[in-house]
């Protein structure tokens, strides 16, 4: 009979661990091989550890795309439907990470057993251990408590057939795990060369800072959305037994700050580093190096060599490990991660405020941040951005680069971000070269059944020529530094109830802001200030709100993390996902924009107006609202309330139902 963790017990698993491929293109697994023999010297554990590396990165654990983990389908990238559906028979999310977490203890298990100085084998324990806690958090943040794989099982453990942990006793153990891990694992600048990219100290330290915070954040606010997740463990749930021994949210946000800080203040001494190489392009080629092959991964030839940001990633390699997807392709035609109208305006001006403000808090005398241009011509409201927002993002006035070869221009030149723009000539000419040429510049059209959702993102596109589809190799990142920056501030804010001291700014999240060309943020700064321009997602309006340092350490999270995805997580653990994932959703301005008076200069809709909702309307057409003093008035109606049906129970993934079946002591998670 099959147990709960179905795919755990094939009679080739232990070969599966001895010579799968790993992370590690440098490593030399061993052939062949017993059991016995294998685990008899130090460079056994090393090649089993080299084997725990199984990570999701430009594919999943189901070997397919992992475009959907780009944040899609969010606030911040633009909704379309969700929720309503219904419990699903069988998810690989559950299947696989138990069947990685049983060769971490295979591993385990031989080094209690190991006969020779344990100290020789301590880095691979450390890796079994930090793996170990790895996919059981993956595992908790699916589906809340799950059983615990704490030691090797075979077919008749009782465990199996036992009911979940509450999602308390996996956090518990998780911590554990990790703390366990941290003293074993060598300090990253103590990784030989060859070595790099195996787990450190250092990435230990980040993921249960990343774990502390994620668990105190999802006490503190999850109770109070007014569902009862756990269950009562016996009819449904996992139930909510804690351990004695269990931290305190307090201890767990005290514990998250301490991490990060000695992480950051490691990266100071020249450990790590954001990648700063391409000046005001640096956070978008950030997430694209990929050298080797002829490729010119920016137009400053910065390779990966160069970055010491990513403290854990997914490696590749052009020649041994490529990523396998069609990735330039899915970004440079929209498809990847996106950006929504209201995440687009929610990226700052450069002097640390928003777009519109208000000094009064009333919303009728709100005005525009002196640096912001407004919304009536094409291009002003990219100007004076955020370049986080303005580097990843498809500005209308000028072309790219793009690796794809139907977009005719790979980067080829050094010193060049951007090709050389064409615009068509006045008065049109039918036989104008400029509609021939793939980096000519248009006045932007509103066509087809376009919702006017949001802006286009190029996060993680490759550009450079020789990457033909399926062939991008940039590094995956799993843990940044500037994700750490922002783990320290916002358990600093947590544990501050709502206020942090500038000096932990300055340590931390205004280091990202600065290479975001983004005035620090500080006390001062938002004192009196409200926001004139925030999207309250409770009311689907556009409201004035005082700032406030959560919010601000919230929203640096949205846009230095965008695309990486973490924002469902955020939006649960914050108790606000069935807030900010329902309810009527507005797009990008339309009236009082060129939009109305602009003409068509492209060669199909030359002479026609850019909008044309006589002959081209709007999916869901324009929201007018109250009239032309609503704030909203004139933005296209992006998403519609009633295909929106996130709720309280989609905290949590259903337990699969064919698990279920195998093991009956398992319970469904509420409402499911």
């Amino acid at each position: 009979m099959k147990s709960i963790i179905s795919k755990i017990f094939s009679p080739v698993m232990l070969l599966a661990l001895l010579t799968g491929c790993s992370d590690f293109l440098d490593k030399e697994p061993l052939s062949q091989g017993t059991e016995a023999i294998f685990f008899t010297t130090p460079d056994h554990f090393k090649q089993a550890a080299n084997g725990l590396y199984n990570l999701e990165g430009w594919k999943d654990y189901n070997d397919k795309p992992t475009y959907y983990k780009m944040d899609q389908n969010l606030d911040i990238s633009g909704l379309g439907n969700n929720g309503g559906g219904s419990a699903v028979e069988s998810n690989f999310q559950w299947d696989k990470p138990y069947s990685y977490i049983r060769n971490c203890n295979i591993l385990l298990t031989k080094g209690s057993e190991y006969a020779g100085n344990k100290s020789e084998i301590s880095a691979a324990i450390g890796t079994a251990y930090f793996f170990r806690a790895w996919q059981h958090f993956y595992l908790l943040q699916k589906f809340g408590g799950i059983p615990v794989a704490d030691h090797l099982m075979d077919v008749d453990d009782p465990v199996l057939y036992g009911a979940r942990n509450s999602r308390y006793e996996v956090a518990n153990f998780i911590i554990s795990d990790l703390k366990s891990a941290i003293p074993l694992l060598p300090k990253e600048k103590d990784i030989a060369a060859a070595d790099k990219g195996k787990v450190s100290n250092e990435a230990a330290k980040s993921f249960l800072a990343r774990v502390l915070l994620y668990e105190a954040t999802w006490e503190k606010y999850v109770p109070g959305i007014g569902y009862d997740l756990d269950g009562d463990g016996s009819s449904t749930g996992a139930g909510n037994a804690k351990p004695a021994s269990y931290p305190s949210i307090q201890q767990m946000l005290t514990e998250a700050k301490t991490l990060a800080g000695e992480v950051i203040t490691e990266a100071e001494t020249g450990t790590f580093e954001l990648w700063n190489k391409c000046d005001s392009l640096s956070y978008y080629y950030l997430f694209n190096i990929d050298d080797k092959g002829g490729n010119m991964p920016n137009f400053k030839e910065a390779g990966k060599a160069t970055n010491k940001e990513f403290i854990f990633s997914k490696k590749y390699d052009y020649d041994l490990l490529k990523g396998g997807i069609n990735l330039s392709h899915t970004v440079f035609t929209w498809q990847a991660a996106g950006i929504s109208a209201v995440f687009g305006e929610s990226f700052l001006c450069r002097n640390g405020l928003p777009v519109r403000v208000s000094y009064t808090g009333n919303i009728t005398d709100a005005q525009n941040n002196p640096q912001f241009l407004g919304f009536e011509h094409f291009y002003d409201e990219f100007r004076n951005r955020d370049y986080r927002f303005i580097g990843s993002t498809f500005m209308p006035d000028r072309p790219y680069w793009s690796s794809r070869t139907e977009d005719g221009g790979a980067l080829k030149e050094q010193g060049k971000p951007y090709p050389d723009p064409a615009y068509p000539k006045v008065p049109y000419n039918p036989n104008d070269p400029a509609f021939g040429n793939k980096h000519t510049i248009y006045i932007p059209t509103l066509r087809g059944n376009s919702t006017h959702n949001g802006y286009g993102s190029r996060k993680f596109a490759i550009e450079g020529a020789n990457r033909a589809t399926n062939t991008e190799s940039a590094d995956y990142p799993l843990i940044r530094l500037a994700e750490v920056h922002l783990i320290y501030a916002e358990a600093a804010v947590e544990l501050g109830e709502g206020t942090i001291s500038d000096n932990d700014l300055n340590f931390s999240i205004n280091k990202n802001r600065a290479r975001a060309g983004v005035a620090p943020l500080t006390n001062a700064l938002i004192a009196n200030v409200w926001d004139a321009g925030w999207w309250d997602h409770a009311q689907g309006k556009t409201v004035c709100k005082k700032m406030n340092m959560l919010d601000e350490i919230r929203r640096e999270r949205a846009c230095e993390l965008y695309g990486e995805g973490f924002r469902e997580d955020d939006l649960k653990r914050w108790g606000i996902a069935h807030i900010n994932l329902k309810g009527q959703k507005l797009g990008r301005h339309v009236y009082g924009t060129e939009y109305m008076t602009a003409k068509a200069n492209d060669a199909v809709y030359h002479g026609q107006p850019a909008y044309y909702p006589e002959k081209y309307p709007l999916a869901h057409g324009v929201y007018e609202g109250s009239g032309v003093n609503d704030p909203d008035y004139g933005r296209s109606i992006a998403t519609l309330s009633g295909n929106l049906l996130y709720s309280q129970r989609d905290y949590l993934s259903p337990v699969p139902l064919n698990q279920m079946r195998l093991n009956p002591a398992l319970k469904q998670n509420p409402g499911w």
